[in-house]
């Protein structure tokens, strides 16, 4: 049972991996896996952004994951045991959206570093890899049309929280092994279709 060290807030998602008994989730201490959770997303105009909103969305999403990714990454260095990375970041950073300016920015910023992070260190026996996760059920953004979304997504459904936890679990096993430097979008398919339109928001 791998000890993943967990770096940000997501009560449900950490609801929907607390029960999964291959996995053991620790705050702090020594851990083989690191995993970072971005919050909820938001949908803000480009001109409506104010320099404190940008700065803070840039902290949550990319900053804050990455330092403690590093010093996760010195002390899994020092071990010499290897380990793995999974970002937990949103398919805004994926797709150019309405009002995704600032957590898309944020997302595309982590998972360029998720992807050095696999070359650096991939011969050190290191695995990065992020999730642009999709619309959820339960946190669909304010200006989002959720009927639209579900309508837009070719499975049908949005992303619950145990199909992303269930995602994480597969990135962090032996069974990924060979997965490295990837940004995989658990999304339904939504972001293959959502383009079609001029505001996938509301149209």
């Amino acid at each position: 049972m791998p000890r993943v060290l967990v770096h940000g807030s997501d009560p449900p998602l950490e609801a929907a991996l607390a029960g999964r008994a291959e996995l053991e989730l620790v705050r702090d201490g020594d851990a083989e896996a690191f995993l970072s959770l971005g919050p909820p997303p938001r949908l803000r105009a480009l001109a409506d952004i104010t320099p404190q909103e940008w700065t803070e969305r840039f902290g949550v999403w990319a900053q804050q994951p990455f330092w403690a990714f590093q010093a996760w990454l010195r002390g899994a260095l020092e071990r010499g045991q290897g380990g793995r990375w999974v970002a937990v970041t949103t398919t805004l950073g994926a797709q150019p959206f309405p009002g995704g300016g600032p957590d898309g920015a944020a997302a595309v910023a982590l998972q360029t570093l998720v992807r050095i992070a696999a070359v650096e260190y991939g011969s050190s026996g290191i695995r990065a890899n992020a999730i642009a996760a999709g619309w959820r059920a339960g946190s669909i953004p304010d200006g989002l049309d959720a009927e639209l979304a579900l309508a837009d997504t070719p499975t049908g459904r949005l992303v619950s929280d145990a199909h992303l936890a269930a995602t994480i679990a597969w990135l962090l096993s032996d069974d990924a092994d060979q997965v490295n430097g990837e940004i995989l979008r658990l999304d339904g398919g939504y972001t293959i279709t959502a383009g079609s339109r001029p505001d996938p928001r509301t149209q």
